[in-house]
């Protein structure tokens, strides 16, 4: 539609006006009144839709004026930016695994039967909730993932209510501090909880460590509690013979969840019937054996999208080769697919050693390696860059390789020094990534394994918890140029510590023992500024070949808010 102009009183005589045309037209003294019915007639024709239009009219023209006076100098009718609206402030939620699960039966169906692990496993929570800066802690509390939301344990009341209200000024010394638990045991599925305060978002944090020290198995497994979310990709799964993957998909919300999602193999997309419409009904985790859709796959990734209610994912990911246990571990989502990517925290084992391993019959996959998954129809020419503590390490044909379209593709990283890494991942088309890791002690002997997920770039107030019963280093890293990134110890009894700068420098891979920022550090804060910066957590078991990676949640800091485009 064109633009309004008001032009009203030169062209568009007024209803009066019109009427009186013809008296007009028979004046001597007026030369142009001759002309006055043809005027009439051009003019009526012109203003035959509001004549018909009537009171619509009337409506569509004060739309046009308020959009107009919304949108100054500018057509009404017009596609305009997207406006962020607020949104109101809810409780933060976040959905943690229970113990790992040993499957029992019905491997060709979406509801498997499971059997308990061995006597010797812990499942234990972690759980950290942040206060306001002026040290009041939001109500936060874990509750078991069923249809009744009953309560577990409390972490934190809600802070009793007060005449005062908006923004207290900050005088004197910060008093911001949390409430900590740690090691609590976790029996099952649960879901972090945590209230709004002053109007504002409330942070928290949780994690599930899973440890077995005998059984099928055997090893250590971690995952980060999630945010719910409408969509979703992981990647490494496996289901050859001796490999068992087990998507498990949790509903926290009060709606129903309907899920569906596709498949990528080495051999391109998996076309399963039953990968369609899964119901996951409000407080249930729906698990879907991954070996009844895409059978003897050696590299699987998924892609799941949910409507109604937001859910979390992992893949219960396991290994048997024969009667040894070969690693257990909860693959998380990764980033979604991207033509710049960062997996930080690849943790290498001494060359020799881990050719012995690998070098036995069926122990092939028991070795370090990248995963590519390209969703696109062209293949993707990925550059892979390995950045160490002495700066970037040297990597086979140079790093670059080509990733089938439609499927996924391996890529070996052999002859890395031991050591701690991250990578750096370029390409021609968007691409998923993670990376899989594999710990032993000597040939014969149980192997780990664990796959550390593309990463998002950290930001402000990152909240990470450090397990009590596992060995822990945070790993950060910084591609693209020199970042800074900052670490406050949170002590089991809630005091915040002393801040540690750690200088990241680029194309270095950096690694920190929460230990040293301070005695019985039960939680981490983490800032990062200056180049984009990236950071993990890794978990190993003692003096077995337990190895697990725990992602570093995301910050809920700042406005939440839709963006709504204005126009048609």
């Amino acid at each position: 539609m064109p633009e309004i102009e008001n032009n009203s009183a030169e062209e568009t005589p007024s209803p009066a006006t019109e009427a009186k045309a013809p008296k007009t037209a028979k004046e001597p003294k007026e030369p142009k009144a001759a002309k006055a019915p043809r005027r009439t007639r051009r003019t009526v024709k012109r203003r035959w839709p509001a004549v018909v239009g009537g009171a619509s009219t009337l409506l569509v023209a004060a739309a046009l004026v308020g959009a107009a006076t919304v949108f100054p100098g500018s057509d009404a009718t017009k596609a305009v930016a997207p406006v962020p609206h607020p949104l109101p402030v809810g409780e933060a939620l976040a959905n943690c695994q229970g113990p790992t699960q040993l499957l029992a039966g019905s491997a060709a169906g979406a509801d498997p039967e499971f059997s308990a692990n061995s006597s010797s496993t812990k499942t234990q929570l972690n759980a950290v909730v942040l206060s306001s800066s002026g040290g009041e802690i939001p109500g936060a509390g874990v509750q078991a993932l069923d249809g009744k939301f009953s309560p577990l344990f409390t972490i934190s009341e809600p802070p009793a209510a007060t005449a005062e209200s908006g923004t207290k000024e900050l005088t004197g010394k910060p008093k911001m501090r949390a409430e900590v638990e740690q090691g609590r045991d976790a029996a099952g599925a649960s879901v972090l909880r945590v209230l709004p305060l002053g109007g504002e978002p409330s942070q928290g944090a949780g994690s599930v460590v899973v440890s077995s020290g005998d059984g099928d198995l055997k090893g250590l497994a971690a995952a980060t509690c999630q945010t719910p979310s409408n969509e979703m990709w992981l990647a490494g799964a496996s289901t050859t013979v001796g490999r068992s993957a087990v998507l498990m998909v949790s509903n926290s919300s009060a709606s129903p969840a309907t899920v569906s999602f596709e498949l990528f193999s080495t051999a391109g997309p998996v076309q399963a019937a039953g990968s369609k419409g899964l119901v996951v009904p409000p407080g249930t985790v729906r698990s879907v054996v991954l070996a009844g859709l895409a059978p003897d796959q050696e590299l699987l990734s998924v892609h799941l999208k949910s409507t109604g209610g937001a859910v979390s994912a992992v893949v219960q990911q396991s290994v048997l080769r024969g009667l040894t246990p070969g690693g257990v571990d909860y693959l998380a989502p990764v980033q979604a697919p991207s033509s710049t990517l960062v997996v930080p925290g690849v943790r290498v084992q001494a060359p020799a050693t881990a050719a012995k391993i690998s070098g036995q019959s069926g122990y092939a996959d028991a070795a370090t390696a990248l995963a590519i998954t390209v969703p696109g129809v062209r293949d993707a020419v990925v550059e892979v860059k390995a950045f160490g503590p002495d700066g970037q390490a040297a990597l086979p044909n140079g790093g670059v390789f080509t990733a089938k379209a439609g499927a996924v593709s391996g890529f070996a990283l052999a002859g890395l020094p031991e050591g701690t890494y991250s990578l750096s991942l370029s390409s021609d088309a968007p691409v998923a990534a993670a990376v899989r890791l594999s710990n032993s002690t000597k040939p014969g002997e149980a192997v780990d394994l664990a796959w550390a997920p593309s990463a998002e770039r950290l930001g402000d107030t990152h909240l990470a918890t450090v397990p009590k019963d596992a060995g822990s280093r945070l790993v950060f890293t910084a591609p693209g140029g020199a970042a800074t990134v900052q670490l406050v110890p949170v002590t089991a009894g809630g005091v915040l510590g002393e801040a540690k700068v750690v200088d990241v420098k680029s194309g270095f891979t950096a690694t920190v023992d929460p230990a040293s920022l301070g005695k019985d550090t039960a939680a981490v804060l983490i800032s990062a500024s200056g180049s984009p910066a990236f950071g993990t957590q890794l978990l190993s078991d003692g003096g077995s070949a337990g190895i697990a990676v725990l992602p570093i949640a995301g910050t809920n800091a700042g406005t939440q808010a839709i963006k709504i485009t204005s126009g048609y």
